[in-house]
């Protein structure tokens, strides 16, 4: 405000007029282009959230199926062992042979070769080790052999077993940590 009057003393009216108006002018582009700039700003944010949101979403979608898609291999070739383990035993499987091929075996080694991407490469490792071992297992009539190659099965249980630890935190879910989680 004081400068307005050391312009009116200075300067004619409708030059100060002028300037004031100039002033005003400079002062609403400037405000125009800060809101501009800024609903710009917030819109990319938006849409920049929006993307990490879907992202979460899917990255939490390709766990939720690696894991159960891993549970479900294992848990095949677990029934495999336990099915050719009853034969050898003298009690007949149903639906185990097929000729000479293991059936439930071989739908074992096609989920794993059809999803190696989702199971990634370790679990992929981990469950072909298992199933092989589950394929030579049928064919050992050996009792020496036999122990071998289930100590060998359950090293590589143990195995997968720390995997799903690692990889998924399954020894860190409990009751408090869920209720952490849940309360804001």
């Amino acid at each position: 405000m004081d400068n307005i009057l050391g312009w009116l003393t200075k300067y004619s009216p409708p030059v100060v007029l002028l300037l004031a108006l100039g002033g005003i002018f400079i002062f609403v582009s400037k405000q125009v282009t800060e809101n501009a700039i800024s609903a710009q700003f917030e819109q990319y944010k938006k849409e920049v959230e929006l993307r990490l949101q879907r992202r979460s979403n899917f990255e939490e979608r390709v766990l939720l199926d690696r894991y159960v898609l891993v549970r479900e291999i294992h848990a095949k070739i677990a029934t495999v062992m336990t099915d050719l383990n009853r034969a050898k035993s003298g009690t007949e499987v149903k639906g185990l042979f097929q000729g000479t091929d293991i059936v439930p075996l071989t739908t074992a080694f096609e989920l794993i070769e059809q999803n190696r991407h989702l199971i990634t490469e370790r679990f992929r490792k981990i469950l072909r080790d298992q199933a092989v071992l589950a394929m030579e297992y049928a064919n050992i009539q050996d009792t020496d052999a036999l122990k071998r190659h289930v100590s060998n099965y359950q090293e590589l249980d143990a195995t997968f077993d720390r995997a799903m630890n690692e990889v998924f935190g399954l020894d860190r879910i409990t009751w408090e940590t869920r209720d952490r989680v849940a309360k804001p």
